[in-house]
């Protein structure tokens, strides 16, 4: 069978003179090497059909994305806390979103229905210029949102309100094993049962009143309430003996700072919604002294609504005892830590709350 011949060919012409049917003008062997050899080069690196550094669809074939930033509040002070929320079209994107200051990062957050949240706080005042970016999926692109001004103002660190006594209740345990060391108090100390409900992130700070308001670092903070369903762990009459879960503790920084991530609690017979606190400092390192206990309280519409509308709360109903009748809040504390909540039930909540040690009854 005879070979088809190819369409064109490279003749290179030995005699130098002008034949009519060579299809390009003579050229010497130099000339034609160093044309094969740029043909070649050109294979190599890709630039030619079918070389093997083009770009694929696989990198740029990703769905575009928008990225876009807000914040509960543009002005805040020192130490109060701040949601910031990045919402990604499309919404059916997945992966992650990474919040920063500068370029000092904040935290990451999950995307659930295009949204991430982090809720934050600053300890200095000034501008802060905040921005996320989605870190992008095999399906979408990742982008950057536009960047968002706060403005941050000193807290007053006057020390005219006492932090009162509440007392220590019937389901204190001693958690001051390392595990319990934690933020996250939502499960048991190997991650497992994590308890359901509304989240909840909690800044507190602990300042001096003996010393002029001066932050106090490394006061062990121990955090405990009941879940959603008004049940604490670890008690044998809960029935929940070698369960871990909405216990720990924290250490107070240099600015007197722990946060903890939590849920709002439920209630039980007798009690509104609260949680509990321990501070063991200089004034009161006693795991069981009679001064250095309190419980932080939430607003009566807050937790009536979520007690009569949404789950798991509801399946409990409302709580005959309120803030209003509860010994607690009206006797001990008289009022004063009720906590003020930023957020929506959807989102989570956050809240930032101050004690002024020592903790006092009067």
């Amino acid at each position: 069978m005879r070979m088809q011949q190819p369409f064109a060919k490279l003749v290179v012409d030995n005699d130098d003179e002008f034949d009519p049917h060579d299809w390009l003008p003579p050229l010497d062997r130099r000339a034609a090497l160093r044309m094969l050899g740029l043909s070649a080069a050109a294979l190599l690196t890709g630039c030619g059909s079918g070389g093997t550094g083009s770009t694929s669809s696989s990198v740029s074939g990703t769905t575009a994305s928008t990225t876009t930033l807000n914040a509960s509040a543009t002005t805040a002070t020192t130490g109060t806390s701040l949601t910031l929320t990045a919402t990604v079209a499309p919404a059916a994107a997945t992966g992650t979103v990474t919040f920063y200051n500068g370029s000092a990062s904040l935290g990451t957050g999950t995307l659930s229905g295009g949204r991430a949240s982090l809720t934050t706080s600053f300890s200095t005042a000034g501008t802060e210029t905040l921005e996320a970016i989605y870190a992008g999926a095999s399906t979408y692109a990742g982008s950057t949102s536009s960047t968002l001004t706060v403005t941050v103002t000193g807290a007053s660190t006057s020390c005219g309100t006492s932090t009162l006594e509440g007392e220590e209740g019937p389901y204190f345990v001693d958690d001051s094993a390392s595990g319990y060391n934690r933020s996250n108090i939502l499960s048991n100390l190997d991650g497992t049962e994590t308890q359901t409900g509304v989240p909840f992130a909690l800044t507190l700070y602990v300042y001096d009143a003996k010393n002029n308001c001066a932050a106090m670092q490394n006061v062990q903070i121990d955090i405990w309430h009941c879940n959603a369903s008004g049940v604490y762990s670890a008690e044998n009459s809960e029935n929940t003996t070698g369960k871990s879960w909405l216990r720990g503790y924290q250490l107070t920084d240099a600015n007197g700072l722990v946060r903890f991530s939590t849920i709002i609690p439920g209630w039980y017979s007798g009690r509104t919604t609260h949680i509990h606190l321990r501070l063991r400092s200089t004034y009161d390192a006693s795991s069981s002294g009679t001064t250095n206990t309190m419980q932080l309280f939430f607003d009566q519409t807050l937790i009536d609504s979520l007690d009569t509308t949404t789950s798991p709360y509801k399946s409990e109903g409302r709580n005959s005892t309120t803030n209003a009748s509860d010994r607690v809040y009206t006797q001990q504390e008289k009022g004063t830590i009720l906590m003020t909540l930023s957020g929506s039930t959807s989102a989570g909540y956050s809240a930032t709350a101050k004690v002024y040690l020592p903790i006092t009854t009067s």
